[in-house]
């Protein structure tokens, strides 16, 4: 444990200009956001740019951990480590993970600041009203599962990708055999989504919608509508089995096959 925890300090280090950068970012358009808003006398524009922020954060942990890899593959610093690749790309992940975390905390204050705005200004009646807990605690975990199966996809297209590298034919047509592989699961997903596997009995719903819809109704401002989503458990199930063999593929291939 004491070995993993040295080898996460040292990926947030290396990734650290990067979070930094995203961090500043936020903060940033955020601010921006709000100025703008008062100046225009318009307390109800944060509400759009809270939901674009969230959403673009399906994109924050796949992209710290293509950082992670890069800088990793210039320095060519774990051809020399001791531990397995297994661990190095886990230790990776999780430092992706810490950053998810902390980015989408930073935004659920973000939404706080919002609802207060909306709520000093009559907008709306509760902060219950704007975001109640269980489509928030629902968003929250969708936008940081999405986010993380992303990642174990970008380490294992980013493996196979340095690996085709190691055959001159088609090492300058590679990135199309990722983009094949990447294309080929997507058909395969739709091709078992249409089959009897996947039944109704074997779906829960819950009242949220990952990507809220925005409404320029009511009081005449910005606001989330929630519709109906059916979150399908034995989907869930595959989809992280799907993660756990691609992660250990990767590891396999990294530590056999691929010299970055």
């Amino acid at each position: 444990m004491k070995a993993f925890i040295g080898l996460l300090r040292k990926d947030l280090t290396i990734i650290r200009n990067w979070y930094l950068t995203w961090f500043a970012f936020m903060l940033v358009g955020m601010v921006g956001i709000y100025v703008f808003s008062v100046y225009v006398s318009e307390p109800s524009i944060p509400v759009p740019f809270l939901v674009m922020m969230a959403s673009l954060h399906l994109l924050l942990a796949p992209l710290t951990m293509l950082t992670a890899l890069n800088s990793e593959g210039k320095t060519q610093l774990w051809l020399y480590n001791p531990q397995s690749s297994a661990k190095l790309l886990l230790s990776k992940l999780s430092a992706a993970a810490v950053i998810q975390l902390l980015a989408q905390f930073f935004i659920l204050l973000y939404a706080f600041f919002v609802m207060k705005i909306l709520l000093a200004n009559g907008l709306i009646d509760s902060y219950n009203s704007f975001l109640p807990v269980k489509q928030g605690l629902f968003m929250q975990l969708g936008i940081f599962a999405v986010a993380i199966y992303f990642s174990v996809w970008v380490i294992f297209l980013w493996t196979l990708y340095h690996l085709l590298g190691k055959y001159p034919a088609i090492k300058n047509f590679r990135w199309l055999a990722v983009l094949l592989v990447w294309f080929a699961f997507g058909f395969l997903e739709t091709l078992l989504s249409k089959t009897k596997l996947f039944k109704k009995e074997m779906f829960f719903s819950v009242n949220i919608n990952i990507s809220p819809k925005m409404d320029y109704g009511t009081h005449n401002s910005w606001n989330i509508v929630y519709t109906d989503a059916h979150i399908p458990l034995l989907i869930i199930g595959l989809y992280a089995v799907v993660a756990i063999i691609v992660f250990l593929l990767a590891s396999w291939l990294l530590d056999r096959k691929v010299e970055v």
